[in-house]
């Protein structure tokens, strides 16, 4: 043990705390006794100073370390016996031989700390020469671990008195984080059935702390429809020791029910059962506010109907669990509700939606799951094993209950509809990414077909169908020919830190020129993206041009600048062994000035969905490992992403542009907005809002915190070239 670990270890013993030193004083007087000398000393010696706990013959309290004989006896770490001072080449010229108490000779023994940490001595002093000797110290010796033990019963004294001193405190906080997080303990004796409770859990009950409360009146507090599950839950704890966890109701006496949540576990002592033990939390406000989330992601708005993602999910899970069954899809186009949206206006549309929501779902009570798949298309599972001969029955009398007038107020509505099913059972025949979006677009093939070659009717997907259909062929050699002959180019849409204007990143989106000169984006040819090999050549394509050109962006706006770029489930699916994009993305960014800060992964939730989910977190994790942002885009459109954020590791959360299009009039949007915000930060993610096209979106938007945005107020989609012309021209403004 050094000299500094040694006087650390003698500052934590607080020695000179020690009230009562009347024990030490008995033993040096019984040292003097035994020893037949003048002085004997219970030395502690510090870094500057000896000074002494317990003394006899000698009025001085303490000594300069200088001076010391006991320094020197702890230095050796065993006793010292020194005959004749005055002829000793160390302690010679001492003021302390040459002055009072004029030590002739000295028997030191090295007093030691419970852990060995050498504190002082116990020792003799004679004012003769030989006073002492080596005879003397095994006596000394048994008196030295007397005040060794002495010693070792203040330390765990003190030891306990500051354990008892954070207990008290810990205690203080934990009552403060009881009252912040309205969390409460609780404990069941399981001998008596006494029953305690910490101040929060009374509050949470609506009773004054030290209310009698017993089991059965606790029990008593839970909604009827819940008490069976908590008796069940506490008996299986008692029984078989299972830890458990519920959530339920339970009703105050002033009658407002709350939602609490309960953990508890069994505490064995000797083998034995002693008890249930747990903690107690109100979460009212946070199942109000997942349930709110949830309905908002889950529902479309306007119909009151699933949403899209929804479907997705729920067609994926139907799809993995068919057991070979077939699996039935149908997609249902409104005829004539754009005419009424073009002549009577949007409000009236969105009337009529809202009540043809609810005509549909009064007919699809049952095995059939209906969403609202965006615009005027619907979607429609069928149980699985269901005939396609039932399905079709079922869409023909669906259009034709739809056909008939729709009454709202004094007004009367006329709309059809077209249906496109697909059935399938086994894999995709077409290399489709998964079963479920091969179903879909069999569906969507036969609607198709249905609304350019007879509205109001039920198509079938078929060989002729798939054939028939040229517009996916047409994309995909529109799309072909732009890679070929270098019309395709990335377009940036930057993306601003709203508290400043600042652009801190670009998402790089495709764009295509048309031999004519317009301009098409990658929606306006996604049938072509349907295509495996050409959707990879054209994440390729956009992963070389992006790269390539990244740094003359981050020449012009910084080195912390972003680019994102947007991948499919193919790209992050594919295998090392084959080309892997995560591979060929690393190599690539190793070759080129970016460092992966400096590039955000963008995905969306329908890729964490398809059959291959593990290959794709994978992927991820992956790129996450080596520096890379992972962002999840269109945030808020299925409940399943809250799942998403834990299992899969997203950094950044895109918040969909349908949220935002709607905080100005939707004071629902507005509280999902902020809800997500709110997430994001708890959560040490950068929240990034798309589609923000007005001033006051903005403004609100900084109003709940959110940090980043992207839409058409602060750029639209340019190519490089675009970006350099107008920063050059800002340049020269700034100049001028």
């Amino acid at each position: 043990m050094t000299e500094d670990d040694r006087l650390a270890h003698l500052d934590r013993l607080a020695l000179g705390s020690v009230s009562d030193t009347a024990i030490f004083d008995k033993i040096t007087r019984l040292a003097a006794t035994m020893l037949a000398c003048p002085v004997s000393l219970v030395s502690i010696v510090e870094a500057e100073r000896q000074w002494f706990i317990g003394r006899t013959g000698i009025e001085v309290e303490e000594t300069p370390r200088d001076w010391s004989f006991c320094s020197v006896c702890i230095a050796r770490g065993a006793p010292l016996l020194v005959a004749d001072a005055r002829a000793h080449e160390l302690f010679a010229g001492s003021p302390l031989v040459t002055g009072e108490p004029f030590i002739r000779s000295y028997l030191g023994i090295p007093i030691a700390s419970e852990d060995g940490a050498l504190l002082g001595t116990l020792c003799a002093i004679g004012r003769e020469p030989d006073a002492f000797s080596a005879e003397h110290i095994p006596a000394l010796k048994v008196l030295a671990e007397l005040a060794e033990q002495c010693i070792t019963t203040h330390a765990r004294t003190l030891d306990l008195s500051r354990a008892n001193a954070s207990l008290c405190e810990l205690n203080r906080v934990f009552k403060q984080a009881e009252r912040a997080a309205n969390i409460g303990s609780w404990r069941v004796d399981l001998a008596s059935g006494t029953l305690r409770w910490s101040d929060q859990v009374y509050a949470i009950h609506g009773l004054e702390p030290g209310t009698p409360v017993d089991v059965e009146r606790a029990v008593g507090f839970y909604v009827p429809e819940d008490r069976a599950t908590v008796e069940a839950a506490m008996n299986e704890a008692i029984e078989h020791g299972e830890p458990f966890q519920f959530e339920a109701y339970v009703s105050r006496p002033d009658g407002e029910r709350r939602r609490v949540r309960a953990v508890g576990e069994r505490i064995d002592a000797d083998g034995r059962p002693e008890s249930l033990a747990g903690v107690f939390r109100d979460v009212t406000e946070e199942h109000l506010r997942n349930a709110a989330l949830k309905r908002a992601a889950e529902r479309d708005r306007l119909t009151g109907l699933y949403n899209r993602a929804v479907f997705d999910r729920k067609l994926a899970e139907t799809v993995r669990h068919a057991g070979g069954k077939p699996v039935t899809v149908m997609l249902l186009d409104l005829d004539g509700f754009k005419d009424i949206n073009d002549t009577l206006g949007h409000l009236v549309g969105d009337t009529v939606l809202a009540a043809l929501g609810d005509r549909l779902l009064a007919e699809t009570r049952g095995d059939v799951f209906v969403a609202r798949w965006g615009g005027d298309e619907f979607a429609f599972l069928f149980a699985p094993g269901t005939r396609i001969e039932q399905a079709t029955a079922f869409a023909e009398k669906l259009a034709e209950e739809l056909s008939e007038h729709l009454e709202l107020g004094e007004d009367v509505f006329a709309v059809g509809a077209t249906c496109g099913i697909a059935q399938m059972a086994g894999e995709p025949r077409r290399g489709c990414a998964s079963r479920a979006e091969e179903l879909v677009r069999r569906a969507d093939l036969a609607l198709y077909h249905g609304k350019r070659s007879e509205r109001g009717t039920v198509q079938c997907w078929s060989e002729q169908i798939e054939d028939a259909q040229d517009a996916r062929a047409s994309a995909i050699a529109s799309l072909a020919s732009a890679l070929r002959s270098e019309r395709a180019f990335a377009a940036y849409q930057p993306i601003v830190e709203l508290d400043t204007g600042r652009t801190v990143s670009f998402e790089a989106l495709l764009r295509m020129r048309e031999e004519d000169g317009r301009v098409l984006t990658a929606g306006q040819v996604s049938p072509a993206l349907l295509d495996p090999k050409l959707s990879r050549r054209v994440s390729d394509f956009m992963l070389e041009r992006a790269l390539a050109e990244a740094p003359r962006l981050i020449a012009l706006h910084g080195p912390d600048t972003r680019i994102g770029l947007n991948v499919t489930e193919a790209d992050l699916a594919r295998r090392a062994n084959g080309g892997g994009f995560v591979d060929r993305l690393m190599a690539m960014v190793a070759k080129s000035p970016l460092a992966p800060r400096n590039v955000t992964i963008e995905v969306t939730e329908t890729m964490l969905l398809v059959d291959d989910a593990g290959r794709v977190r994978e992927a991820l994790h992956r790129l996450d490992a080596a520096g890379f942002t992972v962002a999840l885009d269109d945030f808020g459109t299925g409940f399943s992403s809250l799942t998403h954020l834990r299992d899969f590791p997203i950094r950044k959360v895109k918040i969909d542009k349908d949220f935002i299009a709607s905080i100005a009039d939707d004071h629902q949007s507005r509280l999902i907005v902020q809800a997500i915000v709110q997430m994001g930060r708890s959560l040490s993610m950068r929240v990034v809002a798309e589609g923000v096209e007005t001033e006051d979106q903005a403004r609100f938007l900084r109003q709940v915190g959110c940090g980043h945005a992207q839409g058409y107020l602060f750029g639209r989609p340019e190519s490089l070239a675009v970006h350099e012309e107008a920063h050059a021209a800002a340049k020269w403004r700034c100049v001028g």
